[in-house]
């Protein structure tokens, strides 16, 4: 319906109703002058009684009469405008040339606090529990070209692919020892580090067949250069090694690493950064090239089990004694907590490419996590399933 229909409903029915007391009013008798008989009736009993129950109601339908007569010219007047928009707009233009502009003001009051902005943004959503039952889950890798996760686990001696759109999952390799990481070459391979059995190991993800690239003891973290060549941590003897993966032949980067070590990333110009399990929450950068380290942070009541690095500055790491996940600034080892409620993860990939970060944890759980919603005030808060 439109506004000219509307005023023009309004107004008729107001004159209806204008036209009806005009006539309760003619038609009613005793209404209009009062006679002499009506006079003399009044006389002979309470005339303020009388008033109150006849001549009072003849006065309120006067006043009535009239109130009707000005809906129905108001209803007119606006027919009129609706009809005629130019009127009104020129007037309005007329106030607004002679006024200026708006002026909008905000009070420091009107403003957010921080405090409601960091509970708000902790609210959101910005993570997703892709499966469960994946065993006792350590190492964690993905592949975006195959919407797959590829988990450790540890318990089961066995690697799971999942796919990441429907959680689906099956085993793609077992017998592969005491997994404590995997990673991903891009060609069909991935490699896992066997601690129990000292050894680093190659899977055919094809077949599901596996390999002995080379014994290394104690070996717990795991990453590839991408050109033939993975570094291996020994949680036990606090060493960094560097494996041929062609010829198994072994190169030791660094030494003195603390015993617990657990986690290396790549940062593909020269520098790698080891995490710790257990012993300390520490994040130290080595110096490919000769080995020097140094402590890039600490994270205090908190572990660096693993580590994972964004390519623009910044890594990524577990706690997993806390169950948070940290964001770190390489340039100055600032630290804060970005997700919490992750129980005890220990496994860590990125998918810089598609924005996401997947963390697996001992329970057997897989979590997607929004790498955007980590940047902003206050992380995404707990997870929760």
């Amino acid at each position: 319906m439109s506004f000219e229909n509307i005023f023009d409903s309004s107004g008729s029915e107001a004159n209806s109703a204008k036209q009806s007391a005009e006539s309760l009013n003619k038609d009613t008798p005793g209404a209009g002058d009062v006679s002499d008989a009506v006079r003399k009736l009044e006389s002979q009993r309470d005339p303020w009684l009388v008033r109150q129950t006849a001549h009072g109601a003849f006065d309120v339908m006067g006043f009535i009469n009239p109130l009707f007569q000005k809906i129905n010219q108001a209803s007119a007047d606006q027919r009129q405008v609706v009809a005629n928009p130019a009127s009104t707009s020129s007037m309005a233009s007329s106030t607004l040339k002679a006024s200026g502009p708006p002026q909008p003001h905000i009070s420091d009051e009107d403003m957010p606090k921080a405090e409601d902005l960091s509970k708000l943004m902790g609210n959101r959503r910005g993570y997703a529990l892709i499966t469960t039952g994946l065993g006792t889950s350590e190492g964690l890798a993905v592949d975006p070209s195959q919407n797959t996760a590829y988990v450790a686990d540890r318990g089961g001696v066995k690697l799971s692919a999942v796919k990441i759109a429907t959680g689906a999952q099956r085993v793609a390799a077992g017998s592969l020892g005491d997994i404590g990481d995997v990673k991903l070459d891009g060609k069909g391979k991935a490699y896992s580090t066997d601690y129990a059995g000292g050894r680093l190991v190659a899977v055919d993800l094809s077949s599901g067949t596996s390999s002995v690239v080379a014994g290394v003891p104690g070996a717990y973290g795991l990453a590839l250069d991408g050109a033939g060549k993975a570094y291996v941590v020994s949680h036990s003897e606090g060493k960094l090694t560097a494996v041929d993966l062609q010829s198994g032949q072994k190169t030791t980067v660094a030494t003195g690493l603390p015993i617990g070590t657990s986690a290396v990333a790549l940062d593909g110009k020269g520098k790698a950064y080891v995490g710790q399990k257990d012993n300390g929450g520490n994040l130290y950068e080595v110096n490919l090239a000769d080995g020097a380290k140094r402590v890039l942070t600490n994270l205090p009541g908190a572990s660096t089990i693993r580590v994972e690095l964004t390519g623009d500055g910044r890594a990524y790491t577990l706690d997993h004694l806390n169950g948070r996940l940290y964001e770190i600034t390489l340039a100055d080892g600032a630290q804060r907590v970005v997700a919490s409620g992750l129980a005890t993860c220990e496994g860590l990939a990125l998918d810089t490419a598609n924005g996401q970060i997947y963390v697996s944890n001992v329970g057997g759980q897989l979590w997607q996590i929004s790498q955007r919603a980590t940047q902003a005030l206050g992380g995404i808060g707990k997870v929760m399933a």
